[in-house]
């Protein structure tokens, strides 16, 4: 094979070109491990393993075990995430926008059992069997809009964007409470008390100091993941005929 013959780097994803993994053993298969490593990422604030962890909580001596069933760490990263794809569902049948509202909410449920995903997902492509069904599912759904290819794809990356970006500042947010301490709301509010009272004496940022003081502020909170979604799905209507607006 010449150079201009040679394939493209593939950059590890366990989906092209990597050979079945090893037959599953009474202690390890491939599906043995992406479990142990979506569990133990889990219980990880932010989310992070190590090979040599999840060696250790499958009780196996050595982490070169594991990269035969998955390849490498990026390849237990793809399946890692592809099973979180597993977890999304698209309805079908009942229009456009009843489809991207199931997408983003059951989406987000998944984001919020495994916030680790929002972070994995920007860093490896989406090319699964449970992505691309996904992806196809969705766009099966929007097929009878009569778009363009680009804008279909916009209409799902709009609506899994919300959802991820909303999952990263989540999973930074108990990042940081967790580096720092402050795990309730509560313990959140009682910290920044004395600094905002000092801030008010001094007559700087009236009108930020109104609404921090104001006991309804977050009631209800104005900017709630569905509510964010619906104005999403309000402004991609925008891009469709009259007649095509309606959910159905």
């Amino acid at each position: 094979m010449t150079s201009s013959e040679r394939r493209p780097d593939t950059g590890g994803l366990v989906w092209f070109d990597e050979p079945a993994p090893p037959r599953a053993t009474e202690q390890l298969s491939r599906e043995r491990i992406v479990a142990a490593a979506m569990e133990l990422a889990d219980d990880q604030v932010p989310g992070e393993i190590t090979m040599r962890a999840l060696a250790a909580r499958l009780g196996v001596r050595s982490p070169m075990a594991l990269y035969r069933y998955v390849g490498s760490k990026d390849g237990l990263v793809d399946l890692m995430t592809d099973q979180v794809y597993g977890q999304i569902t698209v309805p079908r049948g009942d229009g456009w926008r009843a489809a991207l509202q199931g997408l983003g909410r059951t989406s987000w449920d998944a984001v919020q059992r495994h916030l680790w995903f929002a972070r994995l997902a920007f860093s490896r492509p989406p090319m699964g069997p449970n992505a691309l069904h996904l992806y196809d599912t969705a766009l099966a759904e929007l097929e009878p809009l009569g778009l363009d290819a680009a804008t279909r794809m916009g209409f799902v990356k709009t609506v899994l964007g919300h959802v991820l970006g909303s999952g990263l500042a989540l999973l930074e947010e108990h990042t940081m409470r967790a580096r720092v301490g402050l795990h309730s709301d509560s313990d959140l509010h009682a910290a920044v008390v004395p600094y905002l009272e000092r801030i008010a004496a001094a007559g700087e940022h009236p009108h930020f100091i109104r609404w921090a003081t104001d006991p309804q502020r977050l009631a209800p909170e104005p900017q709630s993941f569905e509510q964010v979604l619906e104005w999403l799905l309000d402004g991609l209507a925008t891009l469709l005929p009259p007649e095509d607006r309606s959910p159905v």
